[in-house]
This record gives structure tokens, C-alpha cells and sequence, in this order.
């Protein structure tokens, strides 16, 4: 909601990027805790299977996207060529936004798949790392989680003063921390069972203010945003993550009420659809309108894809992972909170 927000510009919402933050460290929690329950429970990772499923469950939706970007692209976007928009669906298709963005400036239309391409490389060699930590003890492992924060944090600040703004912003490497620190995270959540429903409502108050002052103090290209306000988001995030896990926490009431869950179910789709259309109508219309055709249009098109596309495979992937005895490795460790979790920012 944060990054359509910004993307719609509506006023007071050009922070609204550090939602993107707050998707990295959920999204690092939630396959850590997968992994690491899988070697738990069967001793191994089912790594094809684990692949066959990441792509049934991102790849169908995001290759629809781009199909229906190419048949309309060239009509709705006259200012680029018909080869620009064939390299933007190609490099989105290949998920190799992050870098293509960082170091070229393209893609435009579909410049929102960048962070979808910052999750892919994150998948493509996150079981291997689980693999060598599982060798860890549990506090071994914690350390070396931290230690990865804090070279991931450094390595974004150092290029930042090196390479700029766009260049690291925008790329994988550059953006790892937040993966990280939600798999630091997932690591440490267990031994904080002792935490207090009154702890837990205190953390994510803490958490909601920490976000609020980024919102407030935050903007596009800000030096300060990529130096250390993105350690304060991933904090903000790893609080509220913290707090919903507390059964009766205002956080996780307030994420169970129906119509966020809702949302949840279909936010995929959301963020698929929803740049596109903002990008087309955000140049000419008022910000309200422009939100307001955003909201219905990407909402309209993530549910049909949802019924008609998404909750077939979901139960597919699941029959599959029965069948290959895994645990789906799409489907979220429950926390408290009852809240479908977002698969892209």
C-alpha cells in the first residue's frame, strides 16, 4: 500500500518506497523459517522442488503481465520503439531488472520489477546458504547471520558514496540486508518465546513510530534514505514481525481484519499489475484519480488472476509437494497473525 501510494504521488507518500524495505525483511523471515523446517523435518532440501515451485508460483502471473505489456505497450507508450519494449518484457521475463535499472536506466514502463528480480537472485542461492549454516549450532548461526547484516549494510553504504544513487538502490547486492536481517530474524524469533503480550504491544509501537519517522523524514534520492534510514525500516519491519507473532497483539488484530487479509491473498497481482497503469495515467490525471484507477484496475485484474490462475496452482504446488514429501515451500510458517503473506512488494 506504501509503494503504490508513492507510485500514484500522492502527496506525502514519496517515502513510500521503504515498503519495499519492509517486503525484503518479511520475505528473507518467511523462506528462512520454510528452509529451515524442511532440514528439520526431512534432513534435506528438495532444491528442484523447491525451484519447480518459486517459479509456479511467480513465474505464470508475471509472465502474463508481459504478454499483455506487449500486445498494448506500443500503443499506450508511442515514445519508445517496439525493440525498447521487447527489451524491457525480456530483461523483466529474465529477472534482471535490478541490474539492468542500476547500470542502464531501463527498464521504464516496468521498472517495478526490479524488486521482483532482487527476490529471484535472493532464491537462487539462499537454500545453499541454509544448507552450509544448518551445519552451525543455533547461536553460531546467529552470529554469522549478523555478521552478513552488517557487511550487507556496509557494502550498500560504501557504494552508495561510490557508485551513486540508482546504482544502489536498485541491485541486488546492494539491497541484500533486509533478506538478511528477516533471516537473522527467523533465527532468533524461537528463543523469544518468553516475550510478553505487553513486550510484544510495546515493540510494535516502537516499530509503527520507527516507520512513521521514515515516512516523515525520507524522500526519492534522499543520501540519507540508503546511508541508514534503510537499517531503521528493516528494524521497523523486524518489530512488527515480532509483535504479530504475539497472538493478542494490536498488531496482529489489526493484520487479521478481514479486508488486509484479503488484500494479502491477492497482492501479487497488485504489484504486477498496479505500476503500469500508474505510469500511464499519473503524467496527466490529479494524483486522487490516478489512485483511484490504480486501486480498482490493479485489484480487478490480480482477482481474476488470482481465481482463475493463481489458487489452481497454488493447489497444485501443494499436491506437488506432497507428492515429493516437502513441505510447499510457498506457504508461510504460520505466525499468529491469520494474514496471507505478500510474495512481492
Amino acid at each position: 500500500m506504501l509503494v503504490i501510494a508513492d507510485h500514484c504521488r500522492v502527496p506525502g507518500f514519496n517515502p513510500g518506497y521503504f515498503g519495499v524495505d519492509l517486503f525484503f525483511v518479511l520475505s528473507g523471515f518467511l523462506i528462512t523459517r520454510l528452509l529451515t523446517e524442511e532440514i528439520e523435518t526431512r534432513g534435506r532440501i528438495n532444491l528442484p522442488g523447491f525451484y519447480l515451485r518459486r517459479f509456479l508460483r511467480l513465474g505464470p502471473p508475471l509472465l502474463l503481465l508481459l504478454a499483455a505489456y506487449l500486445a498494448v505497450g506500443e500503443a499506450l507508450w508511442p515514445q519508445y520503439s517496439l525493440i525498447e519494449h521487447l527489451r524491457e518484457a525480456v530483461l523483466a521475463g529474465l529477472y534482471l531488472s535490478d541490474y539492468a535499472r542500476a547500470f542502464w536506466g531501463t527498464p521504464q514502463v516496468l521498472m517495478h520489477t526490479w524488486s521482483l528480480s532482487v527476490e529471484e537472485h535472493f532464491y537462487l542461492i539462499w537454500p545453499f546458504a541454509i544448507l552450509l549454516l544448518a551445519r552451525c549450532e543455533p547461536r553460531r548461526r546467529i552470529v554469522v547471520l549478523f555478521g552478513l547484516f552488517l557487511l550487507a549494510s556496509a557494502w550498500r553504504v560504501f557504494e552508495y558514496h561510490h557508485a551513486g544513487w540508482a546504482a544502489t538502490y536498485f541491485r541486488f547486492d546492494t539491497r541484500m540486508s533486509g533478506l538478511v536481517f528477516g533471516a537473522l530474524l527467523a533465527s532468533c524469533l524461537p528463543r523469544m518465546d518468553h516475550l510478553s503480550e505487553r513486550g510484544a504491544n510495546m515493540i510494535g509501537v516502537v516499530a509503527c513510530a520507527t516507520l512513521i519517522f521514515c515516512l516523515t523524514a525520507g524522500y526519492w534520492r534522499a543520501p540519507w534514505s540508503l546511508v541508514w534510514m534503510t537499517t531503521l525500516a528493516e528494524l521497523a519491519a523486524a518489530g512488527l514481525l515480532v509483535s504479530a507473532s504475539m497472538p493478542k497483539s494490536w498488531v496482529s488484530a489489526t493484520l487479521s481484519a478481514p479486508p488486509l487479509v484479503g488484500l494479502g491473498v491477492i497482492s501479487y497481482g497488485v504489484y504486477l499489475w498496479h505500476y503500469p497503469i500508474a505510469v500511464y495515467f499519473r503524467d496527466w490525471l490529479p494524483w486522487y484519480q490516478t489512485l483511484s484507477i490504480v486501486a480498482v484496475g490493479a485489484v480487478t485484474i490480480a482477482t481474476v488472476s488470482y481465481l482463475l490462475m493463481e489458487r489452481p496452482l497454488q493447489r497444485f504446488r501443494r499436491n506437488l509437494g506432497a507428492c515429493q514429501d516437502t513441505p510447499p515451500a510457498d506457504e508461510p510458517i504460520p505466525l499468529a497473525v491469520k494474514v496471507p503473506v505478500p510474495t512481492v512488494p
